[in-house]
């Protein structure tokens, strides 16, 4: 051993002390960069399992009024594997204990069936049954701030009549992981939920009998969504199609994955 190997190890006894430290910190910047990686791949790794499980849409559009048979048309386009119509509309709620009117954004779901994109994952309770237009499912978040639990009750102006809506179920959904009302920067769900109604009640309610307003679709792996878009356009413009996008641009979608993106820049 040469005198300035040494030297080196009389020198780095003497300084223990400080290269233990260092030598320390080195260990946790890396640990932590490697536990933040692993975060951000699980995190990823189960928002796509989740959207996976539940059947979340690759392509979402509305429209005015489109009679249901159009749906088989657009099942046929090139890439498309499967199409749910549905009828989305907007009502004013009167939740018991909060003074402020409320939004919701009423979804219809098929009455005692479990739709066939965009599924519930039910927290407790089931879905609404045919022949009872009343009852309801509320988004988990929105149930939570009202305290609202199963056979709890509310008001609701859906089309201009007033309405006593039941809670029948309390769930989630891939298509609402983040629930943000119009006009809104931030989800409050105080102030704006999102309610699973029957496909029927909802048609009825708002004159859609044998129509839909909102459809979405599910696409073939290797399926390019904004070809798709275009021709989901083309096929709606004529129903008052007000614009098809990509689950890219769901705003749910866009929001989670944005904050993913940002943490991963962090």
């Amino acid at each position: 051993m040469t005198p300035l190997n040494h030297k080196l190890y009389r020198d780095l006894w003497r300084l223990r002390g400080q290269v233990l430290a260092i030598a320390l910190v080195i260990a946790s910047g890396i640990a932590v960069l490697a536990m933040s990686l692993t975060s951000m791949e699980a995190l990823t790794d189960t928002a796509l399992a989740y959207y996976e499980r539940y059947r979340f849409a690759d392509v979402f559009a509305r429209v005015e009024r489109a009679p249901v048979h159009i749906a088989d048309r657009i099942r046929q386009l090139p890439g498309v594997q499967s199409v749910d119509t549905r009828v989305v509309k907007s009502a004013i709620l009167d939740m018991p204990g909060f003074d402020e009117p409320v939004i919701g954004q009423l979804v219809s779901v098929p009455e005692g069936a479990t739709p066939a994109l965009n599924q519930l994952a039910l927290r407790s309770g089931r879905l609404p049954r045919l022949g009872h237009p009343d009852e309801a499912i509320l988004s988990e978040p929105f149930a939570e701030a009202h305290g609202l639990g199963l056979d709890g009750r509310f008001g609701a102006v859906i089309n201009g009549n007033r309405r006593t809506l039941t809670v029948v179920g309390v769930a989630l959904s891939p298509e609402f992981v983040y629930t943000i009302g119009p006009g809104a920067l931030m989800p409050d769900d105080q102030r704006f939920g999102v309610l699973w109604m029957g496909h029927e009640a909802l048609q009825a309610a708002f004159d859609l009998d044998g129509a839909f307003n909102d459809v979405s679709l599910a696409l073939l792996r290797g399926t390019d969504p904004e070809a798709v878009v275009d021709r989901v356009d083309r096929l709606l413009d004529r129903y008052g199609g007000i614009g098809a996008y990509a689950r890219a641009d769901q705003l749910s979608n866009w929001f989670l994955m944005n904050e993913i993106v940002q943490l991963r820049t962090l």
